[in-house]
């Protein structure tokens, strides 16, 4: 949804009556926070170069698949979240640590989601 929009008034009245989740281009979110072709290319090849596997992974969303477990299916997938999904199925790590959603759990034991706590690695 944009505020340019000429219907974002009614859109937006409309989301607020159903309690819907969405986000505003510039309000709430910024499309710019998405990668780039060339920064998820160059993510790829970083994970070549180590055979896809790493001890750790720190990210602030998480893959697609955890993101429906944490919510039911509620939340919107997006570019982003759909290529961790491919880091998720092809890397092999020990941990995952996101935040983003606000709570504080393990998911599935290895998938960490952060919020108030902080959590010193060994390297």
């Amino acid at each position: 949804m944009e505020p340019g929009d000429p219907e974002f008034k009614r859109k937006r009245k409309a989301l607020d009556s159903k309690r819907a989740l969405y986000r505003v281009n510039h309000i709430s979110w910024w499309k710019e926070e998405l990668p780039s072709v060339e920064e998820y290319e160059i993510a790829r090849r970083n994970l070549d170069a180590c055979g896809w596997r790493v001890d750790y992974i720190v990210s602030h969303c998480c893959p697609s698949s955890v993101m429906d477990i944490i919510s039911g299916g509620t939340y919107q997938r997006d570019h982003l979240t759909d290529f961790l999904d491919e880091i998720n199925e092809r890397c092999a790590f020990d941990y995952w640590f996101f935040g983003h959603y606000h709570d504080n759990r393990a998911i599935m034991r290895k998938y960490i989601l952060l919020y108030e706590q902080i959590v010193e690695l060994e390297f």
